[in-house]
């Protein structure tokens, strides 16, 4: 099992590292995604950022995903 961390005032626990999703459904194949979703949540993971974009307002730094 992947090691986890308990998201604060929450019941919630991630794992440490998450998976970038923006490319599901988008470069990759609806087949390739779901085989790199599978293996990714078969090693216990749970985490997968599926942001499409980031703002650069909130402080001067953040950018497209």
């Amino acid at each position: 099992m992947a090691k986890r961390a308990r998201i604060s005032n929450t019941d919630l626990e991630v794992s440490r590292i998450n998976l970038g999703g923006n490319v599901f459904g988008w470069t990759l194949t609806a087949a390739a995604s779901f085989k790199i979703l599978d293996a990714f949540a078969g090693a216990g993971y749970n985490f997968i950022d599926t942001a499409d974009t980031y703002p650069w307002w909130v402080n001067g730094t953040g950018g497209l995903s």
